[in-house]
């Protein structure tokens, strides 16, 4: 592959950097956990379960844990309607005196229910919590309220704080959210997500990286801390998920934390609080995202990085480290698995050739799985099988 003039790389993280297995192991680990409050023994979610509850929509595990948390709950109180509550927390210790064993409810069933109800902007757990209202006691409805009423406020739902303990380990859950945790527990990303950049090839990335006119950045929807070179005085924010470092957990796993900068779901999300707009409006398929990891890789600041993407994006003006890349020719190269991560580069692309900057790109398509490589073909300049041999295009020229 050429790579003429000033080359940056992005790289996405999961299914790329990482092979991402924590996140289901901590769903399943979730739904364990709240059946054995209620005294159940019933297995989690399957893998197959969960390509259901995707398909459907379900995408975020802080979702369809709440739906199977709420779906095991009410399929228990079916058994033992006595051991209802005031509180959940009561509820699942009545039930648990009461209820020697329940069927394992039809999970991918709820998903697909879900997924037929009008969304009309909703996220998956208020449609559920609506669907269940129409099919339920009412006096289960405070109960449900709790587990499915605003999932993505982290300190008011159970099912929610209990995925993220298992997510980030208790140590980073205690310090990304000032919580106590209610059990010791391990990260799961670290313990679970298997790397798939190897030793050999990011030793090769990083001498690559230091040379004049090379850049590399982590491109990531994961959740983020918010820019690792945050003025003191800039304010930062705290959306209602707050910034679960789970992105810079890929990046220890990997052995480029620090390294290299990191535009993760966090930094933007920072960005979209200091503009009035929402984190989705700024996150991957967005340009923004992706021009911000274009500036970062060029500049190594992601701050000024951060600024200068929505100042072309919105108001068409090239500065801060983005100005820098006039001078000549820019290559950009992005490892994704995903169409619409590529796609979100192109949008950069194309916003940054509108600005003058004599910008292409190389698309590297990375899925060993037929289905994915299948819709990356569309997007992608090269399919490899893995982030190794995607970079070895680059690497290998120089």
């Amino acid at each position: 592959m050429s790579t003429p003039g000033r080359t940056l790389i992005l790289l996405d993280v999961d299914g790329v950097l990482v092979h991402p297995v924590g996140y289901k192991t901590a769903l399943r680990a979730l739904v364990e956990h709240f059946a054995g409050r209620m005294g159940l023994a019933l297995p989690g979610p399957t893998d197959d379960e969960i390509a259901v509850f995707e398909a459907c929509g379900l995408t975020n595990e802080w979702d369809s844990g709440a739906m199977c948390v709420s779906a095991l709950l009410l399929t228990a109180l079916e058994r033992a309607p006595d051991a209802r509550r005031p509180t959940l927390e009561a509820t699942f210790d009545a039930l648990r005196a009461a209820v020697p064993a329940v069927p394992r409810p039809d999970f991918t069933a709820e998903a697909r229910q879900i997924a037929h109800h009008d969304a009309d902007g909703r996220y998956p757990a208020a449609r559920y919590l609506e669907l269940l209202s129409a099919r339920t006691d009412p006096a289960n409805l405070p109960l449900l309220r709790t587990l499915l009423g605003n999932v993505y406020a982290v300190r008011e739902t159970p099912t929610t704080r209990t995925f993220q303990t298992f997510v980030l380990g208790s140590e980073r859950f205690h310090a990304t959210y000032g919580l106590p945790a209610e059990f010791v527990s391990a990260s799961y990303l670290t313990t679970h997500d298997i790397p798939l950049l190897d030793a050999p090839t990011r030793a090769r990335l990083l001498d690559w990286a230091a040379r004049p006119g090379h850049g590399v950045a982590i491109y990531t929807a994961r959740p983020s801390r918010p820019p690792a070179d945050l003025p003191p005085d800039e304010p930062v924010g705290e959306p209602p998920a707050g910034y679960p470092p789970e992105a810079e957990l890929a990046a220890e796993l990997i052995g480029l934390a620090g390294s290299v900068p990191l535009i993760g779901q966090g930094r933007v999300g920072w960005l979209a609080l200091r503009h009035g707009r929402d984190a989705a409006d700024y996150i991957k398929p967005s340009p923004v995202q992706a021009l911000s990891a274009i500036a970062a890789a060029a500049s190594g600041a992601e701050t000024e990085s951060l600024h200068a993407a929505a100042r072309l994006s919105e108001r068409g003006e090239l500065s801060g480290p983005l100005s820098a890349l006039r001078d000549g020719p820019l290559h950009i190269v992005i490892c994704e698995d995903s169409a619409g991560g590529i796609r979100a580069v192109r949008g950069a692309v194309d916003l940054l050739q509108r600005a003058g900057v004599a910008a292409s790109l190389s698309a590297i398509g990375v899925s060993p799985q037929p289905d994915k490589r299948a819709a990356l073909a569309t997007v992608a300049d090269h399919l490899v099988d893995d982030v190794n041999e995607g970079l070895a295009l680059v690497l290998g020229d120089e």
